[in-house]
């Protein structure tokens, strides 16, 4: 069914008119819920109000509140930020395309979708048949706390998740109104990287998501990407150190120029291993469980194994941090740190099972060794455990691990490398040196688009060329993006199942100096 595609379309919460350019029509900054201004802040979204308005969607909106503007100037910080963007190829008129969206990475506590690194639109002129979306949800401080202990806090429960309580938000909209916009709100697929990876392996597993996707992408994280109730107080009292607030009352009559002043000085005060600032979503009872095991369980049970899972990692994730650590030393001595903390937070059997993992790397460097100490708790070891269970449990389950696209040599598959092939846009080395990623033309530019874009149409990635195997616990069938592309078995071996105990237990801790 083909249907003609407007730039002015009709939502429940107004009509909102686009812009077309190059047969693509992109609506910028739709706001999918009332925004959390005032009385709203550090509070649940709402659903937006019923609108008869018509209003322009060709400029971008507010970013969501962090340290960085990471817009190029192109967006201002803001409390408002709950929107989306909307892309659609013209070139196909189908009715109802597969919907993709993407929520983009950053920690928790940085990025925007206004960042020219998740542009969509080069990959929405390339796939003419998909709905391309993508997401802005609140960040750090905004998004993922812990008031239990200031006075007045008790009214904030769901505080320690709003960032994902924002996606779930989104979501619902998009199956209210894609429809109009020639998308399938019966077959939504959530993808994500880094956060965004964490956030869409967190949201099946939160009262109210049902229904809402069919299938998600994790791409380098999981659910191992959470915080205890007990860290979340500490980075409260630092932000409460930072703004001289003591009450909630006098949190809530902060400016917004205030916040984005916070966020700058508890950067300086609470410089976390590697992620910086980072606020984690919190394991608080109430939107997540409050046991690390349990959400492990939930992805082994009936009701995920009915969500298509796509999930993976890069080899050489861990190194993204390089320049962040002034160089390779800095990196070597903070790897080491990490290491040791970690191994006397194990107790007697599980530091057997650590030294038998390091064992299998007796041969490699010692920096060798910890990056890929660091790469697997932080990575490997939750994307594994996932989908064993989902496996197990009778879900559609594909794995990848990437090893070898076209990277600056020093730095390697990084951490984020796959997205500039993916979107066909670029990633900045953090240290200004220019492109880390060449822009040269190669297969697992294409490839990568196509299994992308195969598994959100049918939930499965393979191509004509390229026959990609499930996954399950038996054969660990991985398909490798190497300078050669295919599927290989049981890549890690043991060393994954000897790490899979404690990292379940302590998640992705490793990179916090307070649990």
């Amino acid at each position: 069914m083909r249907q003609e595609i407007k730039k002015a379309v009709k939502c429940n919460n107004g009509t909102f008119v686009g812009k077309e350019t190059d047969e693509l029509i992109i609506w910028k900054s739709i706001p999918y819920a009332t925004q959390p201004l005032g009385k709203l802040r550090w509070q649940k979204a709402l659903p937006a109000a019923d609108d008869d308005g018509v209003y322009d969607a060709t400029k971008p909106g507010h970013v969501p509140i962090g340290p960085v503007n990471d817009s190029m100037g192109t967006a201002e910080f803001g409390e408002d930020c709950l929107v989306l963007n909307i892309y659609c190829n013209t070139g196909c008129t189908d009715s109802r395309k597969p919907v993709m969206v993407w929520i983009h990475g950053g920690g928790f506590c940085a990025e925007s979708q206004a960042s020219p690194l998740y542009d969509l639109t080069n990959i929405s002129k390339q796939c003419p048949d998909i709905l391309f979306v993508s997401i802005d949800y609140r960040l750090g401080f905004l998004g993922f706390m812990n008031f239990e202990r200031v006075p007045g806090g008790e009214n904030f429960k769901e505080a320690g998740n709003l960032g994902l309580l924002d996606q779930l938000e989104a979501l619902r909209w998009i199956q209210k109104n894609i429809a109009g916009f020639g998308g399938d709100p019966g077959n939504v697929t959530i993808f994500g990287e880094s956060a965004g990876s964490a956030s869409v392996t967190f949201l099946p597993l939160i009262e109210g998501s049902e229904g809402l996707f069919k299938r998600i992408i994790a791409q380098s994280a999981n659910i191992a990407y959470c915080d205890t109730m007990e860290h979340g107080i500490h980075v409260t009292q630092n932000f409460l150190a930072v703004t001289g607030c003591q009450t909630m009352d006098e949190l809530m009559a902060l400016t917004t120029g205030q916040l984005v002043d916070a966020y700058l000085k508890a950067a300086l005060i609470d410089k976390n291993c590697l992620l910086g600032t980072a606020n984690f979503p919190l394991l608080d009872g109430v939107t997540l469980p409050e046991d690390r095991a349990e959400m492990y369980k939930m992805w082994g049970d009936g009701k995920r194994a009915k969500i298509d899972m796509m999930i993976g990692s890069n080899q050489d994730e861990i190194r993204y941090f390089v320049p962040s650590e002034g160089g390779e030393e800095g990196f070597l001595n903070t790897l080491r740190w990490i290491a040791k903390r970690d191994r006397a937070l194990l107790n007697g059997q599980e530091k057997a099972m650590y030294d038998a993992f390091m064992g299998t790397l007796a041969a490699e460097s010692e920096g060798s060794r910890l990056e890929q100490y660091c790469n697997d708790i932080n990575f490997r070891a939750g994307n594994t455990n996932m989908a064993i269970r989902h496996a197990a449990a009778g879900g559609n389950t594909y794995m990848y691990f990437i090893k070898k696209p076209v990277t600056t040599p020093q730095l390697g598959a990084i951490h984020a490398c796959e997205i500039p092939y993916l979107f066909d846009t670029c990633i900045e080395d953090p240290m200004g040196s220019g492109k880390i990623v060449s822009t040269e033309d190669c297969e697992f530019r294409h490839v990568a688009k196509q299994m992308w874009t195969n598994f959100a149409r049918t939930g499965n990635p393979s191509t004509d060329k390229y026959k990609w195997e499930k996954f399950s616990g038996e054969n660990r069938r991985t398909m490798v993006f190497d300078e050669a592309i295919g599927m290989q078995k049981d890549i890690f071996g043991r060393r994954e199942d000897l790490m899979m105990s404690w990292a379940e237990r302590l998640g992705n801790g490793s990179s916090k100096r307070v649990c």
